[in-house]
């Protein structure tokens, strides 16, 4: 299975493999199907107990469907999904009422998933009286002691999200995933809709709660930066499939992928001569359609160092180093570490003459 060789001792709590996440195209009066669009297509990773896993990718490539999917918010087309040792990728909504406790999400928009009808108190509290039997004095003191996890002031209970800055309202989403003690929690781009300067606090509660109560995160983000704060692995996503996926160090270190090297070409350096001669990859052309994806390699069209194979051929998404996978013809024959390490300088010297 993926990902055995880094994480030696350690129990996998998520598995994911050859999901897919289909949605049918229609026309006409009789809404015939006519295609699909593909937004999550052939996905494989595994999540380890405790850690972090970032999940990358531009807007548009199928971050938040993938981590929606695994959830089982959406149904998925087809695949497998292992949270905790259970199968869930084709249990009934009914089934899954009992595994809601273990997975939790929380969400882009904190104004938009807030119902701005209850107080803090309700909605910290609704999955409490969903899912448990506790008295109401139990409840009360279990809504306080989560607002003291997550920072925020008891007296604002009985206060409406409307009535709190865009940080506190992503506290109370926060507090309300943990209230029934989960073990993984999807962060569906929790600090996209925060100010810069509240971004750190979040991020820093984050990994605070991941500490003290043994979470696992699913991070799905596009700021490349706070994922490398964050994240101990990351996945690199493009046009619904994995390109890249590796230990954080290694990957913002040596990128194998040529999306993934184009991708942190982006990220600018703190340091002005660095900066100065730093190679930006730039590339052509847009994102193909998820419903029309092009034949061999999704990204043939755009990548800088394509060869003919990759117009025909789809690349296996493999282990080509211990720890590190990649969907790409460059590495095809490379059987060692050395022959990974050769394939990359090569690449790189390619890069710079782009």
């Amino acid at each position: 299975m993926l990902d055995a060789a880094p994480q030696t001792g350690r129990r996998k709590l998520v598995e994911v493999a050859g999901l897919k996440m289909y949605f049918p195209i229609t026309a006409g009066i009789f809404r015939t199907k006519v295609g699909d669009v593909k937004a999550v297509d052939n996905v494989s990773f595994d999540i380890y107990e405790g850690e972090t896993l970032g999940l990358v990718g531009e807007s548009g490539c199928g971050k938040s469907t993938c981590g929606r999917v695994i959830l089982r918010l959406y149904d998925p087309t087809a695949g497998s999904i292992r949270i905790d040792g259970r199968e869930i990728a084709a249990s009934a909504q009914s089934d899954l009422r009992t595994m809601r406790p273990t997975m939790q999400m929380v969400f882009q928009d904190p104004q938009a998933s807030l119902n701005p009808r209850m107080t803090v108190a309700a909605i910290i509290g609704e999955p409490l009286e969903e899912h448990t039997n506790l008295s109401k004095a139990e409840k009360l003191a279990r809504i306080y002691e989560l607002m003291d996890q997550v920072g925020l002031n008891r007296n604002f209970a009985n206060r409406y999200p409307h009535e709190f800055s865009g940080g506190q309202r992503q506290r109370i989403g926060i507090a309300r995933a943990l209230a029934l003690n989960p073990k993984f929690i999807v962060c569906d781009e929790p600090i996209a809709a925060l100010d810069v300067s509240i971004q750190a606090q979040v991020v820093n509660l984050l990994e605070e709660l991941q500490d003290r109560l043994g979470l696992t995160y699913l991070f799905i983000s596009h700021d490349l930066s706070m994922v490398r704060h964050i994240a101990d692995r990351v996945a690199v996503m493009y046009l619904g499939q994995i390109a890249e996926l590796a230990p954080r160090d290694d990957l913002y270190a040596t990128p194998l992928h040529p999306y993934t090297q184009a991708l942190l070409s982006a990220v600018p350096e703190p340091d002005p001569d660095v900066e100065t001669e730093r190679g930006r990859i730039i590339l052509t052309g847009d994102v193909p359609s998820p419903a029309n994806p092009p034949e061999g390699c999704n990204f043939c069209t755009r990548c800088p160092k394509v060869m003919e194979i990759c117009k025909t051929v789809e690349p296996a998404f493999r282990e080509v180093a211990p720890g590190r996978f990649t969907a790409c013809h460059l590495y095809d024959d490379t059987k060692t570490t050395a022959g990974v390490t050769a394939a990359y300088e090569a690449s790189k010297s390619i890069q710079q003459g782009v």
